[in-house]
């Protein structure tokens, strides 16, 4: 049962409307408690965190529902040279759009720069304890990885399975021509080559079986 069958399947209680259930409260008949200043009002509301003061945010609608163009000037279009140059200069210009923002709303802490906080053996460490630990199996590698990692917390080692881990693994998949991806374990990448191993043999065996019969035909005629 989904989540949303089980929330339609509670009893939902019943909010009664009739004049007997409302509250009766009296109209404010005497002086106010504090002036209803600017500086008090604009406490509530909270500081602008963007868009910048003085900044031009005007949209550039001759750009609007056109997406990203297909090509690119790069040696390799398409490839992870070119979508990393790509990614790192939209993030550039997002840094400049929000300005302070962008470290307030906690940009810096999202996509492949968490990566950064990760030593390259570290890295190798998690990708194997995943491995060992798959989800679809109805394990777990938060509590080894907090185990394996001591100096890291539960909050960094969630960030980095989703915004570095998961992301380089559905990318490998979908270049490997993965039409279906598994996100959960290795076994997506395990099914991509026994198919590809398939493949071959059933190749192998196509091709062999046509030349015995072109050998057979031969030979009849």
């Amino acid at each position: 049962m989904g989540w949303l069958q089980y929330i339609d399947s509670l009893r939902r209680l019943e909010i009664p409307v009739l004049p007997l259930f409302q509250a009766d409260v009296p109209d404010w008949t005497g002086p106010p408690d504090h002036g209803d200043s600017e500086s008090d009002t604009s406490k509530w509301l909270g500081t602008r965190t963007w868009p910048i003061e003085g900044r031009s945010t005007e949209t550039k609608r001759n750009e609007i529902g056109k997406g990203r163009r297909d090509s690119c000037s790069c040696t390799s279009p398409g490839s992870m040279d070119c979508i990393k140059l790509h990614t790192t200069e939209k993030r550039i210009q997002l840094q400049f759009d929000l300005g302070p923002a962008f470290w307030s709303w906690k940009f810096d802490e999202m996509g492949e720069e968490v990566s950064k906080s990760w030593t390259p053996q570290g890295q190798k460490a998690f990708k194997l304890l995943v491995k060992r630990n798959p989800i679809s199996q109805g394990k777990s590698f938060l509590k080894p990885a907090l185990q394996c990692f001591p100096s890291k917390r539960r909050e960094s080692i969630v960030s980095y399975y989703f915004n570095v881990f998961l992301p380089r693994r559905i990318s490998k998949q979908t270049r490997a021509g993965c039409t279906t991806v598994d996100t959960d374990d290795d076994e997506a990448g395990e099914v991509l080559e026994d198919s590809r191993k398939r493949n071959r043999d059933d190749s192998v065996i196509v091709h062999g079986s046509k030349s015995v019969m072109s050998h057979y035909m031969i030979g009849r005629r």
